[in-house]
């Protein structure tokens, strides 16, 4: 490892989760290194999160189907900048070769059979089941000798998107001092979408008993079937309007409950400082949920503690979890005020 490195690259693509659960290991590396650049390289959709991250320096783009001429032009601006020292957090094959190819002396990454070749250092991170999944990148640094602690995930939301939300807020007759709950229904995965009638006798129980404004939100290509679902509740639940994950950070950061499936929209939550709920699919709490009495999960009876497969109906089951379930796990967020 350089004692001061110039130039760092940090690599991690895929989703927005994925993206935004690396933002304390770039406080960690800014924390440690406070002059070096840092740039980091990601895909389009999630890239999105990092706007105004004061961790970073630049935000380089690579498409997620990039052609060979797109990645070599790529590679060619990686090795203009000539980095110093590159933290590869996704790791996969094309991450790995572009890491490589990045020309950085120092290329770091967590040792992986097939890989290790391509990196100057593969340290044995050890890989805990029941730990939150930003502490593996945090083992990677520190194995490095870089100090790095746990800390929320950091977002910054820029004015014009809290404006946008607050505008919302007042064209839907939303008094600032209402309770505000936000609410996810929707899943790309059917294997960690919890049922929608479920989710909506949720939002009638909780605007009849906590008095809560509920605001269903949506994403591309799901408005329709969110929109029909919220017709078919006792109360006049509320659709999110169109929202950029800006907008739909300052939404969820208005809120003071967020309710849903595991996906990007729980981990929003969490850097904005709001309390959740979420209903786990086959992915395992703890890897996925902040270590905080004010974010809670629930998932259902699990017959085999040793699968791990991400789509199992037999063994991960989220009917199981039941609308009482989730009550239950409110109730005692409220109690001890968890939830304002």
């Amino acid at each position: 490892m350089p004692d001061r490195p110039l130039r760092i690259l940090v690599i991690q693509f895929r989703h927005v989760g994925d993206v935004l659960l690396t933002t304390p290991a770039l406080k960690a590396l800014r924390d440690r290194y406070p002059q070096a650049r840092i740039d980091y390289l990601t895909e389009p959709g999630p890239s999105h999160i990092l706007r105004g991250n004061p961790h970073i320096d630049a935000v380089i783009l690579r498409k997620r189907k990039a052609t060979l001429r797109e990645d070599w032009a790529l590679i060619r601006t990686l090795r203009r900048t000539q980095y110093d020292l590159v933290f590869d957090f996704f790791s996969n094959p094309t991450s790995a070769i572009l890491a490589r190819l990045s020309g950085a002396p120092c290329r770091v990454a967590r040792s992986r059979f097939g890989r290790n070749f391509l990196y100057s250092h593969t340290p044995v991170v050890n890989h805990q089941e029941d730990v939150y999944s930003p502490t593996h990148k945090l083992a990677l640094l520190r194995a490095m000798g870089v100090p790095a602690a746990i800390c929320p995930p950091i977002l910054e939301i820029p004015r014009e998107s809290a404006d946008r939300i607050a505008q919302f807020l007042q064209d839907s007759a939303i008094a600032p001092e209402a309770r505000l709950v936000t609410m996810d229904t929707t899943s790309r995965l059917a294997d960690k979408k919890w049922e929608g009638q479920r989710f909506l006798q949720l939002a009638d129980w909780l605007t009849e008993k906590h008095g809560a404004r509920v605001v269903f939100i949506w994403g591309p290509g799901e408005k329709e079937e969110v929109e029909d679902l919220i017709t078919q509740g006792r109360h006049a639940h509320l659709l999110a309007p169109p929202t950029s994950l800006m907008e739909l950070a300052a939404l969820i950061a208005k809120s003071h409950l967020h309710i849903g499936n595991c996906s990007g929209p729980r981990h929003i939550a969490v850097a904005v400082g709001t309390p959740t709920l979420t209903i786990m699919g086959p992915t395992l709490p703890a890897n996925w949920t902040y270590p905080s009495p004010e974010h809670q999960a629930l998932r259902g009876n699990t017959q085999c503690p040793a699968c791990r497969e991400q789509s199992c109906t037999l063994h991960h089951r989220m009917e199981d979890v039941r609308v009482e379930d989730a009550k239950a796990a409110l109730e005692s967020m409220f109690e001890r005020g968890s939830i304002r």
